[in-house]
């Protein structure tokens, strides 16, 4: 999960891990700071991995979902990687 790290003055992010059960599925860190929101004047669960820190996405469309199959909250852009 994404962190702030305060000697470099930047949010640092988890590498994507590939699924051990589901191939073709890769878990990917969602970019909030444990489940929440960064900013903002009070503590806010993020909107797209719901809390838990974490997307899945599949390989070939860039679908990304809360669980491999799942509910699917977006897509990544191929070219910029961007959701």
């Amino acid at each position: 999960m994404a962190y702030w790290d305060s000697k470099q003055n930047k949010i640092i992010y988890s590498p994507s891990i590939p699924c051990q059960d589901n191939p073709g599925w890769t878990e990917d860190d969602c970019g909030c700071c444990n489940g929440i929101e960064w900013g903002g004047m009070y503590p806010r669960e993020c909107r797209p991995c719901g809390g838990g820190g974490a997307v899945f996405r599949h390989i070939k469309s860039g679908a990304l979902a809360l669980y491999p199959g799942g509910p699917f909250v977006g897509k990544v852009d191929k070219e910029s990687k961007e959701v």
